[in-house]
């Protein structure tokens, strides 16, 4: 392998050749690898990536590149069809990347190590030697952080975690030490409970702040004597403090005298202590043990990869506004929004270019949504008219001057908006589209029913950390015909994909899948009566679309509801052929049958749109006049996720060729 240094030719192939005489004699880090990482700083990591790749994240062929094995690295994809082609780079560009080497080497070690029939020597492991040899050195660096690393987007702890659960596994207590970082602690012991502490935390299982203290502050307390333990228990702790809600006001209330401070800023200290403590762990272990930090990692019984990879995957983000504007919507840089979102706010510090951003609360974990908004920076919104009916609102509602003159406008219709969401998930389009709006002067009414318990509560921390909860309502409840009990179920890691249990779903397999009994309720009873009307009506309700609007016939036919929009692929999910569920009368389904007298009742034009921006058929919007020509969109070969089923109340406008839903529609029209 190119980055295998060995020694000089007279020394070598003077005499009898080994691999331990020949090549393990010296560093495996070329200089060029050595000046690279001590060039890094937290801001450098990403290897020129920072601009996300929205194709598919699967190896596609071809030649290697950094920013397409990120992308299947922080999407959690298969890595190994990336191995072939990493062996053929060159040295420069090897060197170009050094926390994407690093990961390479850990994954090609933990593939080894759980593969090779006769477990390999770990110190005469090539990849192994060199990984160490790297995390020595970036252990080193003064402007690097462990937690930089860890939020990099490279998963190096994830690697490290599980290489270490091969080494464990296979090496059991054979490889190490008797140093106590190296050694379980006693049963019973007070550095037993510290451990199980831990270990608990990374297996998902709450660990509180007072369970915390009431262990360190215990009466029968004695000196542990694993200096790794302290730093575990610190970053323990951090992780803790950063899933709590961060108000808006944290900062200032930390000026006032005698005030603690909030979560936000007691996580960024015990970070930052942690991270000291780890270090500082590192080296003394390092010295006791005459093993290297990476050595030190793989064969102590304490969980430390474990923590680090915790911190992997933060659940707090900042997402700009402009960021889905500009790469979902391609919005002209004149536009009015756009140009507001990257106009500094009255009041606050930095340029002009400035964006404005909010908060977004994902899940802390692998999960396939909050994976993919970690990466991107964009909300997981796949409804994109219902994003531009958003823009033209904003548009409209800032040319006529809402976001200047609200304290004499707050009664115009063009400076108001209020929608419905069900399946809103952790609030993807809600939030942004609240965000944006806020923006142009619009006083926003937002109603979002989401069934799942943690998303719903994820969801809640977000609408409270951007100051929203007087625009935004979350009710932790699945919408249908009628309040009742529903059960819900998903595949593991893929909760934002929940749907009705029913005897398709492919899969009960309690091994693969995860069920939730969820509040089932009707919008007829929930949607305000002081409400006059909904503006739109956004549907991700994975098949359980004909319930939601046989549960809002009432709101339909008062004309209330100005617009709905729905996942033609989602909605296929609650649908039985003809075959099985035929119409009354008709060759159609009863599902499509009721889709479409539902929508009829509400007075409503129903159009087929494919919101593909490329291949067959992108950019088609067609009208569907029966329930026949609704089926046809369900049982196309080529139905996919860009098939959206749109319904207007807009007698006297057509769609606009953009499917753009128009901000001044006349929704009051009969």
């Amino acid at each position: 392998m190119s980055f295998v240094p060995c020694v000089l030719p007279a020394q070598c192939w003077g005499g009898t050749f080994t691999y331990e005489r020949c090549c393990l004699q010296e560093s495996l880090m070329s200089e060029a690898d050595a000046r690279e990482i001590q060039k890094l700083t937290d801001n450098m990591l990403d290897c020129g990536c920072e601009v996300p790749d929205l194709g598919p994240p699967a190896f596609q062929g071809g030649s290697f590149t950094w920013c397409k094995y990120r992308q299947a690295v922080m999407l959690n994809q298969d890595l190994r069809p990336f191995y072939m082609p990493f062996l053929e780079l060159s040295v420069a560009m090897l060197s170009a990347c050094p926390l994407g080497a690093l990961s390479m080497m850990l994954l090609d070690a933990s593939l080894k190590m759980t593969n090779s029939q006769v477990p390999p020597d770990l110190k005469k492991l090539p990849s192994f030697l060199r990984a160490q040899e790297m995390m020595h050195l970036l252990l080193q660096s003064d402007s690097l952080s462990l937690i930089g690393m860890a939020t990099s987007g490279w998963m190096i702890f994830n690697q490290m975690s599980n290489l270490r659960g091969a080494v464990q596994r296979r090496l059991g207590g054979t490889w190490g030490d008797v140093a106590p970082c190296l050694q379980l602690p006693g049963a019973g012991t007070h550095a037993a409970r510290i451990y199980q502490l831990v270990t608990d935390a990374v297996n998902f299982m709450p660990v509180g702040i007072t369970s915390l203290l009431e262990t360190l502050l215990d009466a029968s307390a004695s000196t542990i004597t694993c200096s790794l333990a302290r730093a575990g228990l610190l970053l323990i702790v951090a992780q803790s403090m950063l899933q709590q809600t961060v108000q808006p006001e944290e900062e200032a209330i930390a000026k006032v005298p005698g005030v603690p401070p909030g979560p936000g800023m007691e996580a960024r200290s015990l970070l930052r202590i942690g991270e000291a403590s780890l270090r500082q762990g590192l080296d003394s272990e390092a010295k006791a043990c005459r093993l290297e930090a990476l050595g030190i990692l793989m064969a102590s019984p304490w969980p430390i990869t474990e923590v680090l990879d915790l911190l992997s995957y933060p659940g707090r983000l900042v997402l700009p506004v402009a960021n889905a504007m500009q790469t979902l919507l391609e919005l002209r840089q004149e536009h009015p929004l756009l140009e507001r979102a990257l106009t500094a706010a009255s009041g606050h510090s930095g340029s002009n270019a400035e964006p404005r951003s909010y908060i977004f609360r994902v899940n802390p974990y692998r999960e396939m949504v909050s994976d993919m908004v970690r990466y991107t920076k964009l909300p997981f919104c796949g409804l994109r008219p219902f994003m531009r009916m958003v823009a033209d609102v904003a548009k409209d509602a800032l040319q006529a001057g809402c976001a200047t003159n609200a304290a004499y406008l707050g009664d115009a219709e063009t400076c108001k908006f209020t929608f419905v969401e069900g399946g809103p998930h952790l609030g993807d389009c809600a939030l942004w589209a609240s965000a944006s709006l806020r923006l142009a002067g619009v006083q926003t009414r937002a109603l979002a029913f989401e069934p799942l318990p943690d998303a719903a509560t994820l969801f809640q921390q977000s609408v409270a950390e951007n100051g929203l909860s007087a625009s935004v309502q979350v009710r932790n409840a699945a919408l249908g015909q009628m309040t009742g009990q529903t059960e819900l179920i998903h595949f593991r890691g893929h909760n934002g994909q929940a749907t009705v249990n029913d005897y398709d779903f492919p899969s009960q397999d309690r091994r693969e899948v995860v069920t939730i009994p969820a509040v089932e309720v009707a919008l007829d009873d929930e949607v305000p009566a002081n409400w006059p009307q909904i503006d739109a009506l956004k549907l991700s309700v994975n098949g359980a679309e004909r319930n939601t609007l046989a549960g809002a016939r009432k709101l339909l036919s008062k004309r209330r509801v100005c617009s709905v929009l729905m996942h033609a692929t989602k909605c296929k999910r609650g649908r039985r052929p003809p075959s099985e569920d035929p119409a009354p009368n008709s060759r159609a389904s009863k599902f499509a049958y009721d889709l479409m007298t539902f929508l009829s009742e509400g007075n409503m034009d129903v159009y087929e749109h494919n919101d593909a921006t490329s291949g067959q058929g992108r950019g088609r919007v067609q009208r569907v006049r029966s329930a026949d020509e609704m089926d046809s969109i369900f049982d196309h070969p080529q139905l996919t996720e860009q098939a959206l089923a749109l319904a207007a109340r807009i007698l006297s406008l057509p769609l606009y060729p953009a499917v753009h839903l128009p901000a001044a529609w006349p929704c009051t029209a009969a």
